[in-house]
């Protein structure tokens, strides 16, 4: 079963109505009761007033009460059933006063098809108050005018039929009914259809128990402002309409409205522009006020009710201009309140970080540097000038002075991006120079350009990698073996400061042994994971079996590799110097070469997974053969990455080391395919070459 969702949930700022129920409910039949009996006395207050000697009524009321009927019952059960009780209303009144049933027929139809008319201009081009069922000021001057176009639209759609009306019933046809018809039912349709929406919203802010619109009378003169508008001027147009009947001067009236409309907010200037409004048109009937020297009494209170739609449209469109102003005002300063309260929250976390932050402008001028970036630049907090004042103690790790163009934020400046530029600050007074890392990124012309760039302290830092580095080095053989008939060589370029990759020999008494590892990552944790799995090597007995010596290792570091998640890759070869036969064991390596002479190479292919993978299986070794001034090259993955990727770019190694007459050229041969500067992973190349 699914439920409703609740009344008033809101989508994009408009009121989402429920499905309709495909029966009406009881507060559905109470609705159209209400409508139905308030419409037929609208019609009996409109017969009552009508042209002398003729059935047309001076004032109807009814058009707008017809109006607001079909907004309140918009998108309910049984929509047909309103215009049907609408017209059945409309015309049973007519008829019942004195109108011919032909021509109470007519005319109800013709009020129904003006209230389906402007109901059908409000639901298109003022969605929100269809449907809010009327309990939604207009909001929008645009929206005000839709109304009253749908409200004149509507009337002179229906025109034709009450002409006809009034010719069915033996009067004769007169453009005067035509237009009093327009007036009077386009005012209506303003004037209550307004006064529905004002009063809609106030009992939704009273079951709401919300008050949109708060009057505050006892503060900045508020109270005489309301006093002015719904008591002083109805009395004032009482007295206008008694003491002067010259039309020309009925329109500094309007004065009062523009007064109200700029001054009070929608609802109130409703209120005003109604009590006016009824009383211009109440005296106008008893003939009375400027509009009574008119000679004709249909011109009199057509003319009447057009000034008095001319007052509603000036007074609502000025209040609620006012009103959107006012509400943009807050949304402004809303707007501009929390844009403050965000500056001040990034204040505070900028000031308060562990790392320094200095941003500059378009000209490389400073605009921001929290507390941090200057301890870290000139060992003070506050600033001490514009420009580069604080980067005159910047130097090289090697302590050459940092050419203007290559400082970081003018490298930013120019649109690169630096990662991780480390730099010596000599702060004076301080007895060591610190080493900050530099981070600048341009930022972007839409909000002003510049550069920020972040500063990080990693003197501490730096100190113990190249400590551990230290370390690790020492761990790497210190000298290659003199093995007669082989020529061995390596070279080593650690990502950072310590890497995973390690390379080693041991000799044997009738050759040597080659490993070559890579533990998958880089920096501290891989570094003692290498060192850990050298130390398990070169504890192992057997040296000539390479395959046996590898699982014993994996076998006694599956707890290590397990608990760190790690894996190692490893190539282990048994070389003989006598005859150059290669007994090796691949783990997962898979990039070692025998190139010939002329450059050719073959591939030595993986045995098995690397270590910590799936512990338990045997290894198992494979069989080649070095044939004098043969070559073999071995090399981590972070060289086989900075040559393209690929297993097709291992032919480039055959064509770097061909007419290479040493394993130390071979090796340096390798390592210039790729730049050894930045690297991305370890680097590592192991290069024997078997004498001719």
């Amino acid at each position: 079963m699914t439920t409703e969702p609740q009344r008033g949930a809101t989508t994009a700022g408009t009121p989402r109505l429920p499905r309709a129920p495909r029966r009406p409910t009881a507060r559905d039949l109470r609705l159209v009761a209400l409508f139905t009996l308030l419409n037929a006395a609208a019609c009996l207050l409109g017969r009552a007033n009508r042209v002398p000697d003729a059935d047309v009524s001076l004032v109807w009321p009814a058009a707008g009460v017809s109006v607001l009927w079909l907004v309140a019952r918009a998108r309910r059960p049984w929509p047909w059933l309103d215009p049907l009780l609408l017209a059945l209303s409309t015309g049973a009144v007519v008829a019942a006063t004195g109108s011919s049933a032909p021509s109470a027929a007519i005319g109800a139809l013709a009020a129904t098809v003006q209230a389906v008319v402007c109901a059908w201009v409000l639901a298109r081009r003022a969605p929100y108050v269809w449907a809010a069922r009327g309990t939604q000021q207009l909001r929008r001057v645009p929206d005000l005018w839709w109304f009253v176009l749908g409200a004149a639209l509507s009337s002179v759609v229906s025109a034709p039929l009450v002409e006809l009306a009034v010719v069915l019933g033996g009067e004769p046809w007169t453009w005067r009914t035509a237009l009093l018809w327009c007036a009077r039912n386009t005012v209506a349709i303003v004037g209550i259809g307004t006064l529905g929406f004002t009063l809609g919203a106030w009992l939704r802010g009273r079951r709401s128990r919300t008050v949109p619109e708060r009057i505050e009378w006892w503060t900045e003169g508020r109270g005489a402002d309301y006093l002015a508008a719904l008591l002083l001027a109805p009395l004032l147009y009482v007295v206008w309409f008694v003491e002067i009947d010259w039309l020309a001067v009925v329109f500094p009236l309007i004065g009062l409205t523009v007064w109200a409309g700029s001054r009070l907010p929608t609802r109130s200037v409703v209120l005003h522009t109604t009590l006016c409004g009824v009383v211009a048109i109440q005296l106008t009937l008893a003939g009375s006020g400027p509009f009574a020297e008119l000679p004709d009494p249909t011109a009199q209170v057509a003319i009447a009710q057009l000034y008095v739609g001319l007052v509603a449209v000036i007074g609502l469109a000025l209040a609620i201009a006012r009103d959107e102003r006012a509400l943009l005002v807050a949304d402004l300063q809303a707007a501009r309140d929390r844009a403050q309260e965000q500056a001040t929250l990034l204040a505070t976390v900028v000031d308060t970080m562990s790392e320094g932050v200095r941003v500059v402008d378009a000209a490389g001028r400073v605009v921001v540097r929290n507390p941090t970036a200057g301890l870290l630049l000139t060992g003070r907090t506050a600033p001490d000038g514009a420009g580069d004042a604080d980067l005159a103690h910047l130097a090289r790790l090697d302590g050459s002075p940092v050419p203007d163009a290559e400082l970081p934020f003018r490298r930013a400046l120019a649109g690169e991006q630096v990662r991780e530029a480390d730099l010596l600050v000599r702060v004076p007074g301080a007895t060591e120079p610190r080493i900050v890392t530099f981070s600048a990124s341009p930022l972007p012309a839409a909000a002003g350009g510049g550069a920020v760039t972040v500063l990080r302290d990693v003197t501490a830092e730096r100190t113990e990698l190249r400590r551990a580095a230290q370390v690790q080095a020492s761990l790497l053989p210190s000298r290659t073996l003199d093995v007669p008939g082989l020529d061995l060589a390596a070279r080593f370029v650690p990502a950072g400061s310590v890497g995973g990759d390690f390379y080693d020999w041991q000799p044997v008494a009738d050759g040597l042994v080659l490993t070559l590892a890579d533990v998958m990552g880089k920096g501290p944790a891989a570094a003692i994971l290498a060192a850990t799995t050298r130390s398990v090597l070169h504890a192992q007995l057997a040296l000539h079996d390479v395959a046996g010596t590898l699982a014993a290792t994996e076998r006694a570091m599956t707890a290590d590799l397990a608990n760190a998640g790690a894996f190692v890759t490893m190539f282990r070869a048994y070389v003989d110097a006598a005859d150059g036969q290669v007994s090796y064991t691949d783990a997962g390596h898979g990039l070692s070469l025998i190139v010939g002479p002329d450059g050719t190479a073959r591939r030595l292919s993986a045995t098995g997974l690397p270590l910590g993978i799936a512990p338990g299986p045997d290894r198992v070794s494979a069989r080649a053969r070095l044939a004098p001034g043969e070559l073999l090259v071995t090399f981590s993955d972070g060289v086989l990455d900075a040559l393209g990727g690929s297993l097709d770019d291992l032919d480039q190694v055959g064509r770097a080391v061909r007419g290479t007459r040493t394993a130390e050229q071979a090796a340096d041969a390798v390592l210039s395919l790729v730049d050894p500067r930045h690297p991305e992973d370890d680097l590592t190349v192991v290069a024997l070459r078997r004498a001719a």
